[in-house]
């Protein structure tokens, strides 16, 4: 009989500790939130923002052992949101990515190599996620920095080159082909979380 009940206790502590150990987040994606996009040309650079975030995504994530794996890591933005500060390139840049079409460029997270401590000072890791534009979609691994400031919001960042050709665009070409833009862009991201 005590044989048993031991059994019985050890396997309560058991399910109990795995109940600790998994942890639900929820963070509010906010307006200050910001997508960079930088690239160049033959001619001159141009950087293209995206800061006007008027979504309401949440980042739904779960972490256990010191992993973080998302349930909801989608962020989703206005594809004619973006402004290279000239009209011209402006234009250019949604004609090449057919914000008319694809109204929409998204980033998905999946997972973190480790689970956010929310500390003040930043902490780095590796993260998995989803960057999809003109419906095509590129998952890669990335460098990931975050930070709790004075407020108590999450500030995470994020950088990684990519190409037009990766998402199966052209670079936009101009004056008969006298203006070439480089293949290669960088795709920087500032995320403003607020913790729920």
């Amino acid at each position: 009989m005590s044989i048993t009940f031991g059994i019985l206790a050890v396997l309560l502590l058991i399910s109990f500790t795995k109940i600790d150990e998994e942890k639900i987040h929820n963070l509010i994606v906010q307006p200050a939130s910001v997508i960079i996009i930088d690239g160049k040309s033959n001619v001159n650079k141009f950087r293209c923002t995206s800061d006007q975030y008027n979504g309401n995504d949440t980042l739904v994530f779960k972490t256990a052992n010191n992993k973080t794996v998302f349930v909801r890591g989608q962020v989703k933005l206005n594809a004619s949101g973006f402004d290279c500060g000239m009209k011209a390139i402006t234009k250019d840049f949604a004609e090449t990515i057919n914000v008319e079409k694809f109204p929409f460029i998204t980033i998905e997270f999946i997972s973190f190599e480790e689970a956010l401590q929310y500390k003040t000072t930043e902490e780095r890791f590796s993260s998995k996620l989803k960057l999809t534009l003109a419906s095509v979609s590129k998952t890669v691994e990335i460098r990931c920095g975050a930070q709790k400031d004075a407020q108590g919001l999450i500030h995470l960042k994020g950088a990684r080159n990519f190409t037009f050709s990766d998402f199966n665009l052209d670079p936009p070409k101009k004056m008969g082909g006298l203006i070439k833009v480089d293949e290669k862009l960088n795709v920087n991201f500032h995320l403003v979380l607020k913790r729920r």
